[in-house]
């Protein structure tokens, strides 16, 4: 038996994020959370990876939190969360009512030109262009430096940047109408909003706006615009309060990736802004914390010339090559040798990059394989399954150790090929203890839940994992919270005619007591050289039980994958224990029996490696509320393990009836914990965020999906991670 520690959600992702050391200087942000003046865009780009969070506040344009994240060199993506003040209907008396509402809301900005001696940096930018369009704009902006302190933002704007002093579009002809968004559903009696209002771009008026920044200090600098934005009231508008178009402000950085922000808004309110940036190609700590390799072992021209050992010395040998992987945090999981060849097949327990596992596992075998072994076959396995194998000359190997450009060289000799079979590796034992457990506190959030921003859990969590062989597994947890029994968490309207398979999960585990989170067997396998296969069984999660298989089919040296998943789940009992027999939906606050509901989902998958750390992913198949449709997924994975990537999904559930949003669509991020405390480790903190969560487009949530456990031994991989080959 050993212990573990307990691990938090993976919400604390964002937290960390915001402890972190932080990246250097670059554009400054708006209270929009983009690069730019105080409201209004520039045409400025931050550095490539560059992650930025954004919190800020005004009294009447109340508080707006932002995401963006600079793709690549040339396109930006913003994720925003608003709480502020809108109007409701005129009234007879010609007045409007106010009501406060929570606003998310996307944005994308592309660069066309760089900057250049005479010719300004030029950028075209869509604000709110998947949310209720409440803040619906679009632009065409320039910025130029003049000499090393000034800077000068010029731009036309249409929607809501398009209100002030506008002109017609020149454009002409159905360019020059622009509907308002249609975001209330007069059946549904909701705003859906959410959709791409493509005939609205770049429709109606058009109007200029600018302005200056002047860099006093290296860390100081001061702002100036004239905003195109006049905020008229109307029905569902910002009822944000103007005196004047005239904005002021000034940016500080008291240190790298930190930088605070004071504004004189629309003439009559002061506004606040914090921006906290990261960029994962800047690692906060020094290179070179990991543990020094092992020196490889070199032979005599002599002793390369061996063709033969003794076979009675491979016991020894399996002993001391053990020994050596285990220094290294490597499980020796079976050794097969030859008169010329030695494979072994090995799992990593410590290196984020198995390139890096790789290059550790085959100098220690320069340590004790005798003379005559020429060729290393080195597989590395993970969850119990066999990646690839890695044919290395060993020749090759001792020679390039200390050349110039020894990791190209390497690669060049190098193959790559599907595993081998089980036999006739000798196979050691699963490793004692098979039984692990840890007790520890958690953190949970369930974030944008209809009429709730935020929902927290806090408390204590225990988990166990009994491991019978290397591929079945029995896991489990169970946890209560510190907040004890508690009323329901929000109170909204869902009238739609299909189950709430999600938007339930903040009654879940409300009862006070213990709370079984999961409870559940796997069972993974190669079921062909380059097919695999998963069952899960039990409570896989808190608000489903249910049985789930997948089959992947991914040939270690192509950039595709196909798999395919079946489940079959069960909706729980909201008091989470071990009943299915009652559950109760909610509308209007009020409790709807609906008795059993089960049903059975799946999807066909398909994965493809597109290449400089871009990976797209379609699924197509049923949701859990019976709908059909497809979930498309884009993410960039940087070299040293970050992940930040979108999804959206859309089904043949109506907008209607899916509600606020009008489809499923979010961004996700994961960060390996090597980036901020130096030392090798495969442990990562993850999470994800939606743009409001709802019952459409609702996926089983199934631990040990096989895809990512098992790109990481591939050729695509391998390749983008050859860097760390020797270290």
């Amino acid at each position: 038996m050993t212990l573990k520690y307990a691990r938090t959600t993976s919400y604390a992702a964002l937290l960390t994020v915001l402890a972190a050391p932080l990246s250097a200087e670059g554009p400054t942000y708006t209270s929009f959370g983009t690069t730019g003046l105080l409201e209004m865009p520039t045409a400025e780009s931050a550095d490539s990876g560059e992650l930025a969070i954004t919190s800020s506040y005004s009294d009447t344009a109340g508080y707006r939190t932002t995401l963006t994240f600079q793709l690549n060199d040339r396109i930006s993506g913003s994720f925003r969360y608003g709480v502020f003040d809108i109007y409701g209907s005129l009234r007879a008396d010609g007045t409007r009512g106010i009501a406060t509402t929570y606003d998310r809301s996307f944005d994308i900005q592309y660069r066309l030109t760089n900057e250049g001696r005479y010719l300004p940096a030029v950028a075209v930018g869509l604000r709110d262009f998947l949310g209720t369009g409440r803040y619906s704009s679009e632009y065409v902006v320039g910025t130029k430096s003049i000499g090393s302190n000034l800077k000068v933002t010029a731009g036309l704007g249409w929607g809501r940047m398009g209100e002030r002093n506008g002109v017609s579009n020149p454009l002409g002809g159905s360019f020059e109408t622009r509907d308002e968004p249609d975001v209330f559903d007069e059946d549904a009696g909701v705003n859906t909003g959410g959709q791409l209002s493509v005939e609205q771009w770049f429709r109606g008026d058009i109007a200029p706006f600018g302005g200056i920044e002047y860099t006093a200090t290296p860390n100081l600098t001061f702002k100036a615009e004239y905003s195109s934005i006049a905020y008229e009231p109307g029905q569902a508008r910002p009822a944000v309060q103007v005196s004047s178009p005239l904005n002021f402000g000034v940016s500080y950085r008291p240190k790298p990736g930190v930088e605070l922000g004071a504004s004189y808004m629309y003439g009559n309110e002061l506004g606040v802004r914090a921006t906290f940036t990261i960029n994962p190609n800047e690692r906060p700590t020094f290179s070179g914390l990991d543990r020094a390799p092992a020196p490889i072992k070199t032979r005599t021209e002599a002793q390369r010339a061996a063709q033969s050992w003794n076979r009675g010395a491979q016991p020894a040998i399996r002993e001391a090559l053990a020994g050596l992987l285990e220094i290294e945090g490597i499980d020796l999981i079976g050794l097969d040798m030859t008169d010329r060849t030695a494979r072994v097949r090995f799992e990593n327990n410590r290196y984020r990059s198995e390139t890096q596992a790789i290059g550790r596992v085959a100098r220690m075998m320069t340590q004790v394989m005798p003379d005559a072994i020429e060729t290393f076959v080195l597989e590395p396995q993970r969850n119990g399954l066999p990646m690839s194998a890695v044919s290395l000359p060993r020749t090759d190997f001792e020679d390039l150790e200390n050349t110039v450009g020894s990791t190209a060289a390497i690669f060049d000799e190098i193959t790559i090929a599907p595993a081998g079979p089980d036999a006739p590796l000798d196979l050691a034992p699963v490793p004692s203890p098979k039984f692990e457990w840890g007790i520890g506190p958690y953190l949970d959030f369930v974030l944008f839940t209809p009429g709730e921003p935020i929902s927290p859990d806090f408390g204590l969590a225990f988990d166990a994992e009994y491991q019978a062989t290397r591929k079945l597994s029995f896991v489990g947890r169970t946890s209560i919270s510190a907040l004890g029994a508690r009323d329901p968490l929000v109170d909204f309207r869902d009238s739609n005619d299909y189950v709430n398979v999600r938007t339930d999960q903040t009654y879940f585990g409300l009862d006070g007591g213990l709370q079984l989170d999961r409870l559940y067997v796997s069972y993974a396998d190669r079921l062909a050289p380059e097919v695999y296969g998963r069952l899960t069984a039990g409570y896989l999660e808190k608000m489903y039980g249910g049985v789930s298989g997948e089959v992947l089919y991914a040939p270690v040296d192509r950039r595709w994958a196909l798999g395919a998943e079946l489940n079959y789940s069960k909706l729980r009992d909201q008091d989470m224990g071990f009943g299915f027999a009652l559950y109760e939906t909610r509308r209007n606050g009020d409790r709807v029996e609906v008795g059993d509901y089960d049903v059975v989902t799946g999807h066909l998958s398909g994965y493809y490696d597109i290449g400089e750390g871009y990976h797209a992913q379609l699924d197509v198949g049923r949701y859990l509320a019976g709908d059909y449709g497809a979930t498309f997924s884009l993410d960039r994975e940087f070299d040293n393990g970050w992940r930040v990537g979108g999804f959206f999904t859309l089904t043949d559930m109506p907008f209607s009836q899916f509600g606020e949003g009008s489809f499923d669509k979010g961004i996700r991020l994961t960060i390996p914990a090597d980036y901020f405390i130096g030392s090798p480790t495969r442990r990562t903190v993850s999470t994800g965020l939606r743009s409001l969560t709802r019952d459409g487009g609702a996926r089983l949530r199934v631990p040990g999906r096989l895809y990512n456990s098992l790109r990481d031994g591939q050729f695509n991989d391998l390749e983008d991670t050859s860097g760390r080959f020797w270290r």
